[in-house]
């Protein structure tokens, strides 16, 4: 093994992608160093100290199913990581007009309420959209460790049929509004379910619902994985897996240093070398990793005098925006729905995720606010209060909960966007008091965000989470940068490792466990 770089390989980014290579690398036996600018490891999944005496997630809140043998290689129970099971997953309300549509995790109990609330029709069609979706879901491979995904148009090619065929450019190309129509068509009887899957297929893109390309959000958050498994928590917040991986990349031999900012990748001959810090030292390795998003990698890290035009273009291209706020609050107690959905309160699990979807229409138009300039007057929004299943977050008698609301207008001048996000946050209050009357009489601190601060303090172009939004051209083949390798780059030696490869956002590993595969391998171990 060439002993004469500092490490043999350097991770750009503590996020949890970035970690699980870290762990995996330092697995097998390889010198692994990661560098994290924060004080605090996760990145937008992690967990820190924001309100006084709280652990308040970063990001990203809820544990969606990890593919099979990925929570067991990266050990995270052996490091300390408890899972919390969740016996009702979200509430959504639409109107007051509505009934609810609550997500149990029992799947029994699940099919009753849909069947009690919204007739047999509705649960037909909810189980046909769903069957539906997997067909293009499986092409999108979003559960398969170290999958290399074709382009659209190699999909395309291959259908086996006309009708997949027409299946999967639908599900690619078409809106999601062509799937709610087609499956849940009565716009009375089905108003909260239309509302809620026109959601769905919107908080990761920069579309309405009506927009062509939005059904494939859609596809993608209703990927099953073969596995089965739920959305879960993670108790002490979504920041313990990775501190976790932490504790297991030191247990292998490895490093994490937090604040220590990364200057730049230094390139020799077409050729990642190591990193140059902030504070100009240089650390060499053979390989290095980096878990950021491909502007903030090779425009903000690389450089363009090393890139060529093509290249260039290709990232200029790619669409990341943050339309959202994000607002953490502190609360007395737990609030309570007003009439008509006093019953909810009896158990308390339904306050732990309420989802206010608005019908599909409002949606669309929220979506044609933001791209004014303006903040919407029916945004969609998501509360979770994670303290209902985990009392560890908060000082004893308090409650966390996080929110975030979405069609903020983040392409405003910069100058603007600080007094469009006060406005949009108070918005928010003003839509989950519609349902939850005493809610600000609840806060006792709050604290507001908007996807600036996500570029800001994790790196992320344009605030965007999804380090490439879940856009069709965007997507499995359009997510490599290297054909036949889901995380080379045409720097040789630079690794991507982050949600910018395929399979895409989310909490689950599988980028950073692919890219930690790739370059064992690239490296001889």
């Amino acid at each position: 093994m060439n002993t004469t770089a500092d490490y043999d390989v350097l991770v750009v980014g503590a996020g949890h992608n970035g970690l699980a290579a870290t762990a995996l690398l330092a697995g097998r036996g390889l010198r692994v160093l990661c560098l994290e600018k924060n004080g605090y490891v996760g990145g937008m999944a992690g967990t820190r100290e924001i309100l006084k005496g709280c652990r308040n997630d970063v990001g990203a809140s809820l544990l969606f199913p990890l593919a099979e043998g990925i929570e067991d290689e990266l050990e995270l129970t052996r490091y300390g990581v408890e899972f919390i099971e969740l016996p009702i997953m979200a509430s959504n309300l639409n109107s007051k007009d509505s009934p609810p549509a609550i997500f149990y995790s029992n799947s029994l109990r699940m099919a009753s309420h849909v069947l009690r609330r919204f007739g047999v029709r509705a649960m037909i069609g909810f189980v046909r959209l769903m069957a539906f979706c997997q067909y293009p879901a499986s092409l999108m491979d979003r559960f398969t460790p170290r999958s290399v995904p074709p382009t659209l148009d190699e999909l395309l090619a291959k259908a086996p049929s006309e009708r997949k065929r027409r299946q999967i450019e639908l599900a690619f190309k078409g809106s999601a509004m062509d799937l709610v129509d087609r499956f849940l068509p009565d716009a009375r009887k089905h108003r909260t379910l239309r509302a809620l899957v026109a959601f769905a297929a919107v908080q990761s893109t920069y579309k309405g619902p009506f927009t062509p390309g939005s059904a494939l959000c859609l596809v993608y958050t209703f990927a099953m994985n073969e596995g089965g498994g739920l959305m879960r928590r993670v108790k002490g917040g979504m920041g313990s897996l990775s501190e976790a991986l932490c504790r297991s990349v030191v247990d292998k031999g490895g490093e994490v240093r937090t604040k220590t900012a990364v200057r730049r990748v230094v390139v020799d001959a077409g050729k990642a070398v190591g990193v140059e810090l902030r504070d100009g030292r240089r650390i060499s390795a053979r390989a290095v990793l980096s878990s950021l998003d491909k502007p903030a990698t090779f425009f903000g890290l690389v450089g363009r005098e090393h890139l060529d035009t093509a290249l260039i273009d290709r990232i200029e291209t790619i669409e990341h925006r943050g339309a959202f706020v994000h607002l953490i609050f502190k609360l007395r107690r737990l609030p309570s729905y007003g009439p008509p959905f006093e019953h909810l309160n009896a158990d308390p699990h339904t306050r732990f995720n309420t989802t206010l979807v608005p019908d599909p229409e409002l949606q669309q138009a929220s979506y044609d606010a933001c791209r004014r300039g303006e903040v919407p007057a029916h945004p969609p929004v998501g509360m979770q209060i994670p303290t209902v299943m985990d009392r560890s977050l908060a000082p004893e008698g308090f409650h966390i909960a996080t929110t975030y609301g979405f069609f903020f207008p983040c392409e405003a001048p910069k100058d603007e966007r600080g007094k469009l996000r006060d406005e949009m946050a108070e918005r928010i209050i003003d839509r989950l008091s519609e349902f939850l009357p005493d809610l600000r009489e609840c806060i006792v601190e709050q604290a507001v965000f908007s996807s600036d601060h996500f570029a800001a303090m994790q790196g992320a172009t344009h605030g965007d989470f999804t380090h490439g939004l879940i856009h069709p051209e965007q997507m499995i083949g359009g997510r490599l940068l290297v054909r036949g390798s889901a995380h080379a780059t045409p720097i040789r030696d630079l690794y991507l490792c982050g949600a910018s490869c395929h399979p895409g956002p989310g909490v689950t590993f599988l980028p950073g466990y692919g890219a930690a595969y790739e370059v064992a391998e690239a490296l001889g171990v």
